[in-house]
């Protein structure tokens, strides 16, 4: 089975790179496009897991540092629905792993077995996926339904036989209801004026004698509650309620409706106390955080705060004081609110923020400072002193996170283990029990010191043409080598590096670094450019072109010789500004490309957006297209779209020369992979021999 997006992303955890390398060929010998990682670590692991979106993950059961239960535990706990596949060749062991909630256990020379379960598996999870967008779907369908009426500036209602059975907002503050139960039942009758009874009852039987009848207005004065007579018109049409026939009542008054809308957008949104967000409101931006995270765009975090004993200070102090004390925590929350967090009051005493990171160290941080916020609050009030405290319980909002009443079940228990362990601290749900401590200050200072001592460096990989203008060209890649002397590549630290905000530091140091020799270099062959990576950081810092005009200068170089390589997801983020800096970067002589073009939804979107001279086509199409004709047909898409679109195409991840000889075919410009050359630490590519 294909799956739709033609790639498999598989996670591999094993010691041995010839051991991974077979199971990646056992799935690719089965039709599989396989875009695979390895990891032997639990916190490489996790920060996989953590920032990835992931189809199967494959693990041996005899690695001494990670259990196959450690994975699954991790697995849990992160809130992944992830399909784990055990490869073990110990009998015996086959019930434990069984029993720790591994989807199957396979012997390592099953090869046909292996197949068989991931085929099944990547079903079962596609299945599962259909069903949580249908579930979002239809809650989102059922969401927007209720909030057109709640939020429709007319006062709508359902009636059966003339009485109410539905009331919207809008309906019971044109009549000054407080509450729909206060109306339900009651006859519209009461709801005119006697003297108009007449002619409303007129119309209305006309209306209803005729089951297909057009929608009728009636003009009729009208009752509030407190007996204040207004003009309205209602209009009636046939409607259909949970199978039941009734009668749709919409009742317009003109005069008021200004006052009215600003009125009911008021109450549903924002506590009157404290002004922040609505249980309501505050719900509807938790649904959209899950909805984010079951699309694959980011996990969240959320945390549900409650004021410990807050009902001894509410006797003490009595209710009028206590609704001063919320108000207070209120200012307090906001005052602590950090850029793109949303709050919200949940309920008395009951506060919830949306954290939108999948960091937990980054989240524990987040919530110490609000608790550290109410933990510091204290008053006086008629002789006696409030100290407040609260309790914390965070959850995680992820795929496998259905509802936001899954996701504030969660948080509450785990709030109520932080108020039955003392109150006044904060805990995390736990599907199950691991070491959560992460490594951000760890890697916070491993970038920084690499950046001070030159423990980065760079690698080339030569661009070659195939039918565009021959040209000499690199893409400078970044390597980081550890103090163990392990070298990683730009893709295993980039998400964190981003997390931590120093990618424009470290991309500042890559071009530093990358002009010194390109400068050298040039002296001998005066024709070579690089492509260059920049990120999302570096593309919205206003500096940034004048610090590269002053680099380039100090190296005699102009910007001619530089394309920088931007992302679509990073350019489209911030058009306004990605247009900015693209002009003031063409200004000085500098070309673009765009990487892994082809990987949006409307790629055609971002050619006619963004003034680009390369595009560099998604090297998941191009890696296995020899063998998928679906790949095949992608590629030459994008090559005819670009072509049309007067853009020089580059194909990455050529490993093949069947590939390679399809690219050629199809009329690609520019080609690049390891079967034409693989990164080197060295400039060393003969471009004439390839011309």
């Amino acid at each position: 089975m294909a799956r739709a997006e033609g790639i498999l992303r598989l996670v591999i955890v094993d010691d041995s790179l010839t051991d991974a390398d077979a199971v990646v060929n056992v799935l690719r010998s089965a039709g599989h496009a396989v875009r695979a990682s390895r990891e032997d670590n639990f916190h490489s692991l996790e920060q996989l897991l953590s920032n990835q979106a992931l189809d199967l993950l494959i693990c041996r059961d005899n690695l001494p540092n990670l259990t196959p239960l450690e994975i699954i535990n991790l697995e849990q706990r992160l809130g992944k629905d992830l399909p784990v596949i055990v490869i073990c060749d110990d009998p015996e062991a086959e019930k434990e792993w069984f029993r720790s909630g591994a989807q199957d256990v396979v012997r390592s020379d099953d090869t046909e077995r292996l197949q068989f379960a991931a085929e099944r598996e990547l079903y079962n999870l596609n299945i599962r996926r259909l069903a949580r967008r249908n579930e979002r779907a239809l809650r989102e369908s059922e969401k927007r339904s209720q909030a057109l009426l709640e939020s429709s500036r007319d006062a709508v209602a359902y009636m059966h036989e003339g009485m109410h059975i539905y009331v919207n907002r809008a309906y019971l503050a044109l009549f000054d209801y407080e509450e729909a139960e206060d109306i339900d039942g009651l006859p519209i009758l009461d709801l005119i004026a006697v003297e108009d009874h007449p002619k409303f009852k007129a119309v209305f039987r006309q209306f209803t004698e005729t089951t297909d009848a057009p929608p009728q207005t009636v003009t009729v004065q009208c009752l509030k509650s407190n007996g204040q007579v207004f003009e309205a018109n209602i209009e009636f049409s046939h409607a259909n309620v949970e199978g039941e026939n009734c009668t749709q009542v919409v009742i317009r008054d003109n005069n008021n409706f200004n006052a009215n809308e600003s009125k009911l957008k008021l109450l549903r949104d924002h506590d009157l106390l404290t002004g922040l967000y609505t249980r309501s409101r505050f719900s509807d931006e938790l649904e959209k955080a899950i909805n984010a995270a079951g699309e694959g765009k980011g996990d969240a975090e959320l945390l549900f705060i409650v004021l410990d004993d807050f009902q001894s200070i509410k006797e003490m102090v009595g209710l009028g004081t206590s609704d001063i004390v919320i108000k207070s925590v209120g200012d307090i929350l906001r005052k602590t609110l950090a850029e793109g967090e949303t709050l919200g009051r949940y309920a008395d005493q009951v506060f919830a923020v949306i954290v939108p990171s999948a960091n937990e160290h980054e989240v524990d941080i987040r919530a110490e400072a609000y608790r550290k916020a109410i933990d510091d609050y204290v008053s006086q009030t008629n002789g006696k002193i409030i100290d407040l405290h609260c309790s914390i319980g965070i959850s995680r909002i992820s795929e496998n996170v259905a509802t936001a009443a899954v996701a504030l079940e969660n948080a509450d228990r785990a709030c109520i283990r932080a108020q039955k362990a003392g109150g006044n601290q904060i805990a995390r749900h736990q599907p199950a029990e691991q070491d959560t401590q992460t490594n951000s200050q760890q890697w916070q200072k491993i970038l920084e010191e690499a950046m001070a001592n030159d423990d980065f460096f760079l690698h080339y990989q030569p661009i070659v043409s195939l039918h565009g203008p021959e040209q000499e060209l690199y893409e400078v890649l970044l390597r980081l080598k550890l103090e163990s002397g392990k070298t990683l590549k730009a893709e295993e630290f980039i998400d964190t590096a981003d997390r931590l905000k120093v990618m424009a530091d470290i991309d500042k140091w890559v071009i530093r670094k990358a002009l010194a020799i390109l400068s050298d270099h040039r002296k001998q062959w005066p024709k070579t450019r690089f492509f260059i990576k920049l990120s999302e950081q570096t593309l919205y810092e206003k500096d940034f072109v004048d610090w590269l005009s002053a680099s380039l200068q100090a190296q005699n170089l102009t910007g001619k010789e530089l394309v920088f390589e931007i992302s679509e997801t990073a350019a489209l983020g911030n058009l306004e500004q990605s247009q900015e800096t693209f002009g003031k970067l063409k200004a000085i002589g500098c070309e673009f490309g765009l990487e892994h073009f082809g990987s949006g939804i409307d790629f055609s979107h971002s050619l006619n957006t963004l003034d680009v001279d390369y595009l560099k086509i998604n090297g998941n199409f191009v890696e296995n297209m020899a063998h998928d004709v679906e790949n095949q047909a992608a590629v030459k898409a994008i090559i005819d779209m670009a072509k049309q679109a007067d853009k020089r195409c580059i194909a990455e991840f050529v490993s093949d020369a069947n590939s390679l000889a399809l690219l050629w075919r199809l009329g690609v410009d520019y080609a690049q992979g390891f079967y034409i050359h693989e990164p080197s630490p060295e400039l060393d590519y003969n471009f004439d021999e390839e011309a």
